[in-house]
């Protein structure tokens, strides 16, 4: 029952009214049942559409969560496709762009720990015969001198520093002043055997001289220089060896006024240097300069290396560039 009142004055007294609400309240109580019940049969289906849906819209997080699972367990060729143009998809290009890069630094690394072991190891082979050599060529100078062959026995000499200066391997680095040395007694014996002569000209800054460059890194481009440039034409010429400072870098230039190359040719062997093109033993095969350019990225990053110039018939001239360190 619900009851009201209010006094009324005319009359002297008070009107009350009193009315039955149990049909209202029962009514009220059905359609509050009636409800819970549909949520009830509603709630399963709702909750299966909310995750079909969410499963829907992040579908390619679930995807970048997985690869970086696979990736903790050591997987790195993990791949994520369709990354799409939203931020999940951005966050799988990321993803793919940082494995790409782990990729590329672990390729790196492994190519830089094989060619430091390869040269421990040849260095150690180059140690282990040094000492009978240098006690064999110490008696061949005794013999020439004591039979006043004294071109045979400058000959020796100045083949006994050319085989110190390579099998000592005590520092991987050496000054610009000491590896043009060891080119000037290299083309001292070169000369040797040649019936034609090969001429030396430098013209080299005395802060170059004094600059760092990795062991053995100008003595191949001589050498190549005199093999597949010179040595064909057989006749009298001269090797150019110039330094100049350009900004930060200095450059070292090789040039040989043999046979050069075609266009097709340096591109060739750029790539060969590169290691596009795979390189091996054989004449011509441009490893000689594919193991400089690996040791001065190695020692001073990529900006360094080597550049070919060339014109067919005409001349070849390699570039090495390096950092310029401060003096003193």
């Amino acid at each position: 029952m619900i009851a009201g009142f209010t006094a009324v004055k005319e009359l002297s007294g008070t009107l009350v009214c009193a009315q039955d609400i149990s049909g209202d309240v029962g009514k009220i109580r059905r359609m509050r049942n009636g409800f819970f019940l549909v949520m009830l049969l509603l709630i399963p289906f709702l909750a299966a559409g909310i995750n079909v849906v969410v499963k829907t819209v992040l579908r390619q997080f679930y995807r970048i969560i997985d690869a970086i699972k696979r990736v903790q367990t050591g997987d790195l060729s993990v791949v994520i496709e369709d990354c799409g143009t939203d931020e999940m998809g951005e966050l799988g290009s990321q993803v793919n762009k940082m494995l790409t890069e782990i990729n590329h630094l672990m390729k790196e690394q492994i190519d830089k720990e094989l060619l430091v072991k390869n040269s421990e190891i040849k260095a150690l082979q180059n140690q282990i015969n040094a000492h009978f050599i240098y006690n064999v060529l110490e008696s061949i100078k005794m013999m020439a001198e004591i039979e006043e062959q004294y071109d045979i026995s400058d000959a020796v000499t100045t083949l006994g520093k050319l085989l110190r200066y390579s099998m000592h391997w005590t520092a991987g680095t050496v000054t610009v002043a000491e590896e043009i040395e060891y080119i000037k007694n290299y083309l001292k014996l070169m000369n040797i055997r040649f019936d034609y002569e090969i001429y030396l000209s430098l013209n080299i800054p005395d802060r170059i001289y004094a600059q760092q460059i990795p062991k053995m890194s100008l003595q191949p481009i001589v050498e190549n220089a005199i093999y597949h440039g010179i040595e064909q034409m057989a006749e009298d010429t001269n090797i150019y060896i110039k330094g100049l400072i350009e900004g930060n870098d200095c450059i070292i230039e090789i040039t040989d006024a043999g046979r050069g190359m075609s266009e097709e040719e340096v591109a060739r062997l750029y790539k060969k240097i590169s290691g596009e093109i795979e390189t091996t033993g054989g004449s011509g095969n441009g490893i000689g300069l594919k193991n400089v350019q690996d040791r001065i990225k190695m020692n001073f990053g990529e900006e360094y290396g080597i550049e070919i110039a060339s014109k067919l018939g005409c001349y070849t001239k390699i570039m090495v560039r390096i950092p310029l360190k401060a003096e003193g």
